[in-house]
């Protein structure tokens, strides 16, 4: 018997692996061929943060406890597949998180539910842990193996959860700043939330590790000297942040910072009215905003950007009804 190492399958490939090397067997046929042990052709797919076929927007004020989905293939509407565990407003203002095979979304207003849905089949959620305390508006990171949640209410614990099996999340470091209200991005090794508001509002990008329990370092600061509510979106290089408002009113800009350096954000692009408090898809090409709140009222208006190059958003579709404080995955 023979292991591979980790560093030959070039780090994680799934859930189920651990990270600890994949065994091979030379086969007792005597076929001439290697085979895995205990491993399945699923396992063995890497987990990639960004969606090829769809984008999820769930949750929120105005459409609590809905899952529903739009294609990444072509512009269109979004469709209601399911349904969330949490039906009343506590569910508003809650984060999402997905692995390589669910979604799932955390906390909210007055909820700590862990709620966990399949993207295989339009089945509605079912609770698999807690938060440890109930509270949202905080900002969420995805790998392989945890969920994570960074800050939000009162808060400036970054927790996490484990993919692989139900339970509760678990304190594994701290943001720099206590605030809520902030964008969410993923890289393959770390997690970023930037922005948010505790009183003051701040422009401080957070990066904390995902290897390894410890708290968040300063990675920059965003274009306004202050900014709460933007939508954030990830491609594997940058983090994006889309609209949000200021202390003085709301902006259109899409700006953007690098994940490999600590340089800030810049300004590449705007939305296509000025608008806060919506959800964030990233797709392998595009960044996508979902509903939100322009100056007194909700909408449902669907927009996407492209990551190769800077330039404006564009229509893409509309949710099923309007939405704010919804969270957003990808498949």
């Amino acid at each position: 018997m023979r292991k591979i190492s980790r560093s030959i399958i070039n780090g994680r490939v799934g859930a189920g692996t651990g990270g600890q090397g994949l065994k091979i067997d030379w086969a007792t046929t005597n076929d001439g061929s290697l085979h895995w042990l205990g491993v399945t052709e699923s396992s063995l797919e890497a987990f990639v943060f960004q969606g090829s076929n769809y984008g999820y927007s769930l949750g929120g004020d105005g459409n609590v406890d809905v899952i529903e989905k739009f294609t990444f293939a072509s512009a269109g509407n979004s469709a209601a597949v399911a349904n969330l565990t949490v039906d009343s407003t506590d569910k508003k203002n809650l984060e999402g998180t997905l692995s390589k095979d669910h979604g799932y979304t955390a906390g909210g207003n007055n909820s700590n539910v862990i709620d966990r849905f399949p993207f295989a089949s339009d089945t509605n959620a079912s609770d698999v842990g807690d938060l440890l305390t109930s509270h949202g508006n905080g900002s969420s990171a995805s790998d392989a193996d945890y969920g994570y949640m960074a800050g939000g209410g009162s808060s400036n614990v970054i927790e996490r959860w484990a993919n692989a099996s139900s339970g509760n999340s678990a304190d594994v470091g701290d943001i720099t700043v206590t605030r809520n209200d902030m964008s969410s991005h993923s890289s393959a090794t770390h997690g970023f939330c930037c922005g948010g508001d505790n009183g003051p509002k701040y422009d401080v990008i957070d990066k904390y590790a995902f290897a390894s329990s410890g708290n968040s370092a300063d990675w920059g600061n965003l274009t306004n000297s202050g900014i709460s509510g933007g939508t954030g979106a990830s491609d594997e290089d940058y983090g994006y942040v889309a609209g949000g408002n200021t202390p003085t009113n709301y902006v259109n800009i899409i700006e953007r910072f690098p994940f490999a350096s600590s340089s800030g954000a810049s300004d590449v692009g705007d939305l296509t009215k000025n608008i806060t408090w919506a959800s964030g898809q990233s797709s392998t090409t595009k960044g996508y905003k979902c509903g939100g709140h322009p100056n007194g009222s909700t909408i449902n208006e669907i927009e996407s950007y492209t990551f190769a190059s800077s330039g404006n958003a564009s229509d893409w579709g509309d949710l099923t009804s309007t939405a704010k404080y919804n969270t957003g995955v990808q498949y």
